[in-house]
């Protein structure tokens, strides 16, 4: 599949303004630069500084008064480079479905306690509604210890990947792929509803994958408006408020789904006593938490473009004074964690599922700051000595059947 249908970008409204890589909270290029490479991207010839530095957070699709979708343009420009190239060796360490990955090296050292919950998830027998964790929730499987989560059942495993990492790589071949597997595997189990906490699944499922023709041909619904109604309807009672203050990172895909989605995350917070400060980049033109520094096929997920981009999150997350840093996805909760081992700050990270457990009177586990560093040690042992290696990687075939393995 050489082009994107989900959002495409429309040169016919592009009026060459070049907002969208002055504002952007990365590029932020000059006026005169900016348009100068909007010109080059249009034209198919290589920039200075677009295809290079981009974290695909779709903030660009925001700024651009015209609507015309300029990040679906650089995905495409990425997805050639791709096709012609391939990536670079080491970048197969952080592709989902690759039987050794940033993900399996940290599953493999999870306590006792939590790879019994994982495999209590990958049962397959007939039900009709799910609590879909994703891949993130999947690495972090404690957060789900609580009665904020009673009357769910839970199913998935990494084997179920959205395929959101492939869509901002540029590589919507590989997102239908893994698209159709879990659509496959939904159909087996005869699910007719699933919910789900993670914002970029909940994109794929419900945007992007019908887009690019994979109907899921289930129901799908955002945990977070459901956990506010339990808040507001005193079903979670909150008996101890936390009197906090937050700075809050913000998904990248949480601005796909607008203010609506965004003011909802800040109620459940306010509710519970928690003060949200919103960082000088957030909302709209938010920062990514750092993985997708490593998006580009110029990066391939180099740790040292990782790691910049992770430290400018923390930056920008500590420009103001708070008491603690509120994210609302187990994946930034994760990368912002493993950044404060090479860029430390005494502000806590708190996941919003731990903030709402302490205010309903539960004690959350914590755990993150020991997953972070597995996740930080994984990199080192198994990604570093890939980036001496010669040969290009692509990725490989993700079978998409009911009993197929990746």
């Amino acid at each position: 599949m050489g082009s994107f249908i989900f959002n495409k970008f429309e040169p016919e409204k592009c009026t060459y303004c070049g907002l969208c890589f002055n504002k952007c909270p990365v590029l932020h290029l000059p006026l005169a630069k900016a348009i100068e490479e909007m010109h080059r991207l249009v034209d198919g010839e290589e920039t200075e500084h677009v295809l290079q530095k981009c974290e695909s957070c779709f903030a660009c699709n925001y700024i651009c008064p015209e609507e015309a979708n300029p990040a679906q343009l650089i995905l495409q420009r990425w997805h050639e480079k791709y096709e012609k190239e391939g990536m670079a060796p080491y970048g197969s360490y952080f592709i989902p479905h690759e039987s050794k990955n940033f993900r399996t090296y940290v599953l493999e050292r999870l306590p006792s306690d939590e790879k019994e919950i994982l495999k209590k998830w990958e049962d397959t027998s007939p039900v009709e509604e799910i609590f879909y964790p994703g891949c993130n929730i999947i690495t972090v499987p404690y957060l789900t210890r609580s009665r904020i989560f009673d009357g769910y059942t839970f199913r998935g495993s990494l084997k179920y990947c959205c395929g959101e990492m492939y869509l901002r790589m540029g590589l919507p071949e590989k997102a239908v792929e893994s698209g159709l597997k879990v659509k496959n595997w939904l159909k087996k189990m005869g699910v007719k509803k699933v919910t789900i906490a993670c914002t970029a699944g909940y994109n794929m499922f419900t945007n992007v994958l019908p887009s690019l023709g994979v109907e899921m041909e289930v129901e799908f619904e955002h945990f977070y408006p459901v956990l506010l109604k339990k808040l507001l309807s005193g079903e979670l009672k909150v008996v101890n408020p936390l009197n906090l203050t937050a700075t809050i990172q913000d998904s990248c895909y949480g601005k796909i789904f607008g203010d609506k989605f965004l003011n909802t995350v800040r109620k459940i917070l306010e509710i519970i006593g928690v003060k949200v400060i919103d960082p000088p980049k957030s909302r709209h033109t938010g920062l990514c938490c750092g993985i997708a520094g490593g998006f580009s096929q110029y990066s391939n997920f180099n740790p040292l473009r990782i790691t910049i981009s992770t430290i400018r999150s923390l930056r920008n997350l500590t420009s103001y004074q708070s008491d603690i840093i509120a994210v609302y996805c187990a994946g930034c909760l994760q990368m912002l964690s493993v950044g404060k081992i090479v860029y430390p700050t005494k502000r806590k990270i708190f996941h919003l599922l731990e903030l709402v457990q302490i205010a309903i009177g539960e004690e959350p586990d914590r755990r993150v700051d020991h997953r972070a560093r597995h996740f930080l040690v994984g990199t080192l042992i198994n990604q570093i000595p890939l980036m001496f290696k010669k040969e290009r990687y692509y990725v490989g075939k993700i079978y998409t059947g009911e009993d197929d393995e990746v």
